[in-house]
């Protein structure tokens, strides 16, 4: 099957804390594009993230020490990940 991706992924495995509702998630990032990104929750409860939920996603573990901030909404859940659509960085 073709890629259908607009932009080339990169395969990391950086940790990171995804926000959402009034919870904090910890994980890491699998791979991240420009665009969106594919993330490793620790601790994910199925059926507490949904598709098109809106999150906050930082590139770190510890939230003080990290300026990338990004407002993403869930694209897909899976079993062990999400994909995230990277919608802006936050300040």
């Amino acid at each position: 099957m073709a890629e259908k991706r607009d932009h080339q992924r990169i395969n990391c495995a950086e940790k990171c804390l995804l926000y959402h509702l009034n919870a904090k998630y910890n994980g890491s990032i699998m791979n991240i594009s420009i665009t969106g990104a594919l993330v490793s929750l620790y601790g994910l409860t199925p059926g507490n993230i949904l598709p098109g939920d809106v999150c906050s996603l930082i590139l770190s573990s510890d939230p003080a020490s990290s300026l990338y901030r990004y407002k993403s909404r869930i694209a897909r859940v899976g079993p062990k990940e999400i994909g995230l659509e990277i919608l802006e960085h936050e300040f």
